[in-house]
């Protein structure tokens, strides 16, 4: 079961730890608790841990006060290789049930470079609720991959 983790701020990652990104295409009106309901981008964000297993997160960027609420799966915080695609699915379910259409980014498909631009300008991997917008005003668009532009594209809507 998927609650929010108030310890997280942001996902500290290295991209060879990182699996999965999806991205939602699109930015529904949706209420979390103790917040103002507002118009949020959501992500799931699966991560190989030191220990072997995978940690799979979900976090909702709310664009109008650019706060980021991380879940995690209480009943399942680490994951083995064998549980991680129902993992996985389950985190799908949960975003897609608040209204959101999620693109997989394909991230270990996508060159190194484009790696780390992603992880340099994804809302979850920011330390400061501005620093996604101002890392994303600092990226050349010609290093982004289309893939990359498409999400951001559909995610401004």
């Amino acid at each position: 079961m998927f609650g929010v983790d108030e310890r997280l701020h942001h996902l500290a990652a290295q991209r060879s730890n990182v699996l999965a990104i999806y991205a939602s295409l699109n930015q529904p009106h949706i209420g979390v608790p103790g917040k103002i309901a507002q118009e949020a981008q959501g992500f799931i964000v699966s991560i190989r841990n030191a220990s072997g297993h995978y940690s799979i997160f979900v976090t909702l960027h709310l664009t109008q006060t650019h706060e980021l609420i991380h879940y995690t799966d209480s009943d399942r915080p680490e994951v083995p290789k064998e549980g991680y695609r129902d993992a996985e699915a389950d985190a799908v379910g949960f975003v897609e049930s608040m209204g959101f259409m999620l693109d997989n980014l394909n991230y270990r498909a996508l060159p190194p470079d484009q790696q780390d631009n992603l992880l340099a300008t994804l809302p979850p991997f920011q330390a400061h609720p501005g620093a996604a917008a101002t890392a994303e005003a600092a990226t050349d668009d010609a290093e982004v991959s289309p893939q990359v532009k498409l999400a951001k594209l559909f995610a401004s809507f």
